[in-house]
């Protein structure tokens, strides 16, 4: 599902990929100025390397969901002659072929094999013969999270820019225990983007979920004749709010569950907005009828 608020993201995606920018350029002339030959052209080498990887899985996702998933021809078990068959619960059926996997199944597969099942942005990824992983890994996080942003996943490829982020700030500076302060600034940044977006979704649905009772409007307008009790329209806000509330419960319950009366307040501030505007002349209709 693409973002709803995208554009609570837009800020956070360009200062978090220029903080990984310039977080390459500090360990590049780290890198330099260890004048090790074996270091000289990891980084160049880990950034090619996951761009490369990426194209491939841009054509494997894409494959994918247009619901063409590409063979892995790769496998052994996809290099037959004739119709396997395999016996599930008792009963013989063809052996599906396998297929080339996803960048989410894959990254899954690697972080849970790295650190025994728990993936998390602040995991230990660094163990003995592997320094280097996290390189791998933050790049191709960087470049598939590119793409994410451009297919609209926006606060999913923000999420996977901060991870590459702490990749490449721990394999600089070892530290295993602790996060450091500019990734604790960026996560502040990017929990406040989730937050806006989070209010702005949910101020929407508040919204919408109403819009229904515009059409128990427009039958009472027009097809109830005002009688005792609704002759001012204060007596006709006090007389429908009761009414719209008894019908919103069944519609939308859970709205109401532990409600302390912020419900009622809502529909209420919608029906004095209706009124006001696209329902004005309606009502002043309905009150002509009065006389």
């Amino acid at each position: 599902m693409r973002d709803v608020g995208v554009d609570f993201f837009d800020d956070f995606y360009l200062q978090v990929c220029a903080a990984i920018e310039d977080k390459s350029s500090e360990l590049e002339r780290k890198l330099e100025s260890d004048k090790k030959e074996s270091n000289q052209n990891i980084l160049r080498t880990y950034r090619q390397s996951a761009r490369d990887k990426i194209e491939d899985f841009k054509t494997i996702e894409i494959a994918q969901k247009n619901g063409q998933p590409i063979l892995d021809m790769d496998n052994s078990d996809n290099i037959r002659y004739s119709k396997e068959f395999i016996n599930v619960g008792g009963i013989m059926v063809e052996r599906p072929f396998l297929y080339k996997k996803t960048y989410a199944e894959v990254r899954a597969e690697n972080r849970k094999r790295i650190v025994g099942g728990k993936l998390t942005g602040l995991a230990s990824l660094y163990v003995e013969n592997c320094e280097h992983l996290s390189l791998s890994m933050a790049y191709e996080d960087f470049y598939w999270a590119q793409f994410q942003f451009e297919s609209g996943d926006k606060k999913g490829s923000c999420s996977l820019l901060l991870d590459a982020f702490y990749y490449i700030d721990n394999y600089m500076t070892r530290s295993e225990d602790r996060a450091s302060s500019d990734y604790h600034r960026l996560m502040i940044s990017f929990d406040r983007a989730c937050k806006k977006n989070n209010s702005s979704i949910g101020g929407k649905n508040k919204l919408t979920d109403l819009e229904y009772m515009k059409e128990l409007l427009v039958t009472i307008l027009r097809d109830i004749t005002p009688r005792e009790g609704w002759r001012t329209k204060r007596q006709v806000y006090e007389n429908l709010i009761p009414y719209l509330c008894e019908e919103d419960k069944k519609v939308n319950p859970a709205r109401w569950e532990y409600d302390t009366g912020n419900r009622e307040e809502t529909i209420r501030g919608r029906l004095v907005k209706w009124f006001s505007c696209e329902f004005k002349e309606m009502l002043e209709e309905f009150m002509f009828k009065r006389k």
